[in-house]
């Protein structure tokens, strides 16, 4: 097990605690310390609302002074804040799972898109791409989501009751959906934390390559120095 630690920002909404999700212990091999950030919710970060970006930061210094190697958020609309938060402090911040659809690009012939899964497409916007650190001028990109769904309605919720089959089920008929629109998708990234639940259902379901927080958690443990 490796003893380096990765912080994670949470948003107030309780986060989902299943084995598989990102703030889920039992789901790495590595530990991790979570913090809340004051202010930030669900409604507030899906808005774009940049006066959580304070709280964020103060968050993340509280993360490095208590020896974390690395932090990331389990919000991927957070993005907007990487420049800030990642200037702040010393350790290295990687702020959304949106971080990675370049190298998830990179691994496709010409002609396939990346598809991006949100928890909410119609709020999903350029401004979160560039502050991820991409632009869809430079990657060609599908975005889908699961607005509408009871998956949606409950991961808004303060105390969310969302089942692993029932986030499994909205996120893989999202997946499907957002296929049968754009058929030259060629992989997926999950800007959701509460997808990462699914990721495996939709590899096995898709045979596509799936891309989510967990899979940054573990790149960000793996290259950062240790503390």
């Amino acid at each position: 097990m490796n003893n380096k630690t990765l912080g994670i920002l949470e948003l107030e909404n309780r986060p989902i605690g299943h084995p598989g999700a990102l703030c889920a212990p039992e789901t790495h091999q590595f530990p991790i310390k979570c913090l809340t950030v004051e202010g930030a919710n669900v409604a507030r970060l899906v808005a774009g609302d940049r006066s959580v970006k304070d709280a964020y930061i103060r968050g993340a210094q509280k993360l490095e002074s208590e020896g974390v190697a690395a932090i990331t958020t389990n919000c991927g609309f957070s993005s907007l804040h990487q420049a800030e938060v990642a200037a702040a402090v010393s350790v290295p911040v990687v702020m959304s799972s949106l971080a990675l659809v370049p190298l998830v690009a990179k691994s496709l012939p010409l002609g396939r898109k990346v598809g991006i899964l949100t928890y909410d497409s119609t709020k999903l916007a350029e401004r979160h791409l560039i502050g991820a650190g991409w632009s869809s001028t430079e990657i060609d990109v599908a975005i889908g989501g699961i607005e509408g769904s009871l998956t949606w309605q409950r991961l808004a919720d303060t105390f969310p009751d969302a089942t692993p089959d029932l986030i499994t089920a909205d996120v893989l008929a999202g997946a499907k959906s957002l296929l049968n629109a754009e058929p030259t998708v060629g992989a997926l990234v999950f800007e959701c934390a509460g997808f990462t639940l699914a990721a495996e259902a939709v590899r096995r379901d898709t045979g596509l390559l799936v891309a989510d927080f967990v899979t940054l958690a573990k790149m960000l443990i793996e290259v950062s120095p240790p503390v």
